[in-house]
């Protein structure tokens, strides 16, 4: 029983990660627009940022952004008809956005994402489809809108079809309702409910069973299913992440212990024959037949049954050993796949060492430089949310007297968002060979928009500061507004936006402005991890709290300054864990130095 659980189990799993990796990118996808709707929707660009969404996810049957504050344009929908073609509309009345007004108003209230039961698609009847609802969030945390995902099932189905259950097993998906998303016969999908079904199929505790599967936890019995002709069966369920959905697989008992039982049956008997034959004939016969039986059942004793055996014209020695050896191919199969995901488990965590390593190397740490430049005082850090994060900052000579200094965010984190960061990086690097801001910005934009199907997006501010004269030309991508420090104590903040974030349009351009630093000046950059970053009450920094912190601050020096705001936002989060990555760069001017 337990190799049976263990099975089950695996086969199961390969249902759990194929499903979870569909949920998990809708996910992402749905939480990247709602992070981006307000930006795009104030470019009038968001019903073709949707469309370019729903286009390059195939997951994705429709996507569905509402905003609150537009009642002109209340929705906008992109998705896939049924004859196979994307479809953009305005105020979309049938979209899931207005099929469940109290899970969009639990996801507002919740500020989080919230799934849907599954549904008929009204586009046609016969499509079953499930949506994930996320709010749309200003800097403040306050909600202006909700974006709605929306999933075809019809991937369950393939999803259970490349799975094979023994003979004449079968798998199928059940809603946290009980209902059927999936089944052999396609008519019992969503008209017959798990938890409803009649005494002749199963007779035991059901209220037991009803607390496992409300719990979320796995569990095996036995029942006896219409589909196989109310024939005994073994069932094993477990829950699917994310969505509360469970997968059960039903085998038939006749498979899973008849050839153990025939195979016992058949041990008997030729031990019986052997203790006949030990009295019959000679010794020589004696030590020939019994000596290798005794050491296949020794053999059979070290392992488990749940196969079915083979039949044939041969005496039952030649059958068990055949069997034998079937089981030994059978378990050094499963022996080698456990040991190849142990192995795989190992190299990720050795990969993702190396890849935090190689992160580490590509922003600079090196500072020594300051000790000749005495025209500038400059100090960064960056504290990702996982191992390795999305945000960048550099800064280097392009000649003698202009420094180059960057700072961005790439949109998502994790390894997705650090190897973008890496290639933005090394591009920004590469194209830097002349002394305008907005020109490097665009060549870049263009590079990095070329060859970027998963739609990651980097915003960026880039300035070019001339060292002797104290004149910096800068060109901001959408990126967070950096303050500027004047030495008679006034804060004022950069805050002009010079075009999109680089990666998406290679057609765009951008455009820069200059500004005049004086002696003792500090420009203070950031990311947008700073301000969202939440206390134990989900209470956001903000805005305030970091214009504050720039107010009050006691001293312009730059390690100083970044410290005391890394120590001050450590503090504000306490316990609660990182949820982006954080950055922060102060530069100091002061001139050319006598």
């Amino acid at each position: 029983m337990e190799k049976i659980e263990e099975g089950a189990i695996h086969q199961s799993s390969l249902i759990i990660n194929e499903i979870t990796r569909n949920v998990v990118n809708t996910q992402e996808v749905t939480r990247n627009v709602a992070n981006q709707a307000l930006y795009y929707h104030a470019h009038g660009d968001l019903q073709s940022f949707v469309h370019q969404v729903v286009k390059t996810n195939p997951v994705l049957s429709g996507l569905h952004t509402q905003l609150f504050e537009s009642p002109d344009t209340l929705t906008y929908s992109t998705y896939w008809n049924k004859e196979g073609q994307l479809v953009d509309q305005t105020n979309f009345k049938f979209c899931s956005i207005f099929r469940y007004p109290k899970l969009l108003e639990r996801a507002i209230q919740a500020r989080a994402g919230v799934w849907s039961d599954p549904f008929y698609c009204p586009m046609g009847s016969t499509v079953l489809m499930i949506s994930y609802f996320l709010p749309v969030l200003d800097e403040e945390g306050m909600a202006k809108g909700i974006v709605a995902g929306d999933i075809n099932l019809k991937f369950l189905n393939q999803v259970i079809d490349d799975i094979r259950i023994g003979v004449s097993g079968f798998a199928f998906i059940a809603s946290a309702q009980g209902f059927y998303l999936t089944h052999p016969e396609p008519t019992w999908v969503m008209k017959r409910n798990l938890f409803e079904t009649s005494s002749q199929i199963f007779n035991g505790d059901r209220e037991y069973y009803r607390q496992i599967l409300e719990d979320g936890k796995a569990g095996s019995g036995f029942a006896y299913p219409e589909l196989l002709d109310f024939e005994k069966s073994w069932f094993y369920f477990s829950p699917i992440p994310y969505t509360n959905w469970r997968v059960v697989i039903v085998i038939p008992t006749k498979e899973l212990f008849d050839d153990l039982d025939d195979i016992f049956s058949k041990i008997v008997w030729v031990s019986l024959l052997g203790f006949v034959v030990i009295l019959l004939v000679v010794v020589l016969i004696f030590n020939k037949l019994f000596t290798p039986l005794r050491q296949i059942v020794r053999s059979i004793q070290r392992f488990s049954f749940g196969e079915r055996g083979r039949r044939g014209k041969k005496n039952e020695i030649e059958l068990l050993s055949e069997s034998l050896k079937e089981l030994q191919l059978q378990y050094s199969t499963y022996i080698a796949e456990q040991n190849q995901v142990r192995k795989d488990k190992r190299k990720y965590e050795k990969d993702l060492k190396s890849a935090k390593e190689i992160q580490r190397t590509i922003i600079p740490q090196d500072y020594s430089f300051l000790e000749e430049r005495k025209e500038i005082d400059l100090y960064a850090v960056l504290h990702p949310a996982e191992s390795i994060g999305g945000d960048l900052y550099d800064f280097f000579f392009i000649d003698e007297k202009h420094l180059l200094f960057t700072m961005g965010d790439v949109s998502g984190k994790g390894i997705p968002a650090a190897l973008f960061m890496a290639v933005a990086n090394t591009m920004i690097k590469s194209k830097s060979t002349e002394l305008s801001a907005r020109n490097i910005v665009d060549v870049v934009n263009k590079a990095l928009s070329k060859e970027n199907s998963n739609q990651h997006f980097l915003t960026l501010f880039l300035g070019i500061l001339n060292i002797e004269t104290g004149i910096l030309d800068y060109c901001n991508a959408a990126h967070n507004y950096p303050f500027l420090l004047r030495k008679q104590r006034t804060v004022m903040q950069l805050d002009q936006t010079h075009g999109l974030p680089i990666g998406l349009y290679s057609s765009k351009t951008y455009k820069s402005h200059s500004v005049a630093l004086s002696k003792g000046d500090v420009l203070f950059l950031y990311t947008d991890g700073v301000t969202d970053c939440k206390n134990p009450y989900g209470e956001m920094y903000g805005m305030d709290n970091l214009s504050k912190f720039m107010e009050k601050a006691e001293t312009q020096a730059p390690k100083d300054m970044v410290e005391e705001l890394m120590t001050e936002l450590m503090n504000f989060k306490g316990k609660t864990e990182q949820a982006d990555d954080i950055s922060l760069m102060a530069l100091q001017f002061f001139g050319k130095y006598s």
